[in-house]
């Protein structure tokens, strides 16, 4: 990923040569304001959640109105031009997903929790059944989280992947602290795209650790003061 001059994000290669697609993933010097500003200036109607880290995903239809409450979900899909979609994190695992075929996108919420739900699978299953995109065309780009050599979780994460059926080779124990363990949440999340039917050479993962990039933002390091990281996608309005 490099950084687009002159705005304070973060931009995948793949989906930058995708027609009229527009995205980012924020820097701390990226705040709402900004974002605000930045889908305002481009003629975007933005759309936010209430993330819950659930696995829920809503469909966007139209923009929203003014006063409307935000929907509580962890996902967002849409076919909708002149919409940017748009997820928090702070830590968590933002992922932008892009059907160049059927203009559809997506930006999911994978914490901890959202991807033991399996949150990745049920966006691309949601994006099959509403909007017809075949897995195989899907790109995907993972923005900055925790890296594995940083996420420690304890024996009861782990044991909840466990149960939930998901392959625990994301797991490693962290050196010298029995009973915890290392968790790469993209490992977890690239191999749940996978198996949907994502080939893995669409799937681009190259983010900064939030934990240990001062550029970002991080709770496991700054806990209260962290503040939240902005992830956004969306197409262009029709003439624009």
């Amino acid at each position: 990923m490099a950084f687009r001059p002159g705005i304070d994000v973060l931009t995948s290669p793949a989906l930058d040569r995708v027609p009229g697609l527009v995205h980012g993933f924020g820097t701390r010097a990226f705040d709402l304001p900004s974002l605000r500003r930045f889908a305002r200036v481009r003629g975007f109607a933005l759309v936010l959640l209430e993330q819950v880290h659930s696995a829920d995903v809503v469909l966007v239809r139209r923009p929203p109105r003014p006063g409307e409450p935000l929907r509580t979900a962890d996902a967002l899909a849409t076919v909708r031009a002149g919409v940017l979609l748009a997820v928090k994190t702070a830590d968590c695992l933002p992922v932008l997903l892009a059907d160049p075929e059927r203009r559809a996108v997506a930006a999911v919420h994978g914490g901890w929790r959202g991807t033991r739900s399996r949150i990745l699978e049920r966006t691309v299953d949601v994006l099959a059944a509403r909007f017809g995109s075949r897995p195989r065309a899907l790109l995907a780009a993972f923005g900055p989280c925790i890296g594995g050599g940083c996420y420690e979780v304890g024996a009861d994460v782990r044991a909840e992947f466990a149960a939930a059926g998901l392959p625990l080779v994301p797991f490693r124990p962290a050196p010298g602290r029995p009973g915890a363990f290392l968790l790469d949440l993209v490992a977890a999340n690239r191999a749940q795209l996978v198996r949907r039917g994502v080939p893995a050479r669409r799937i681009s993962a190259s983010g900064p650790c939030t934990h240990c990039d001062a550029r970002l933002r991080s709770f496991r390091r700054d806990r209260g003061r962290a503040g939240r990281l902005y992830s956004f996608i969306g197409f262009r309005p029709a003439g624009l």
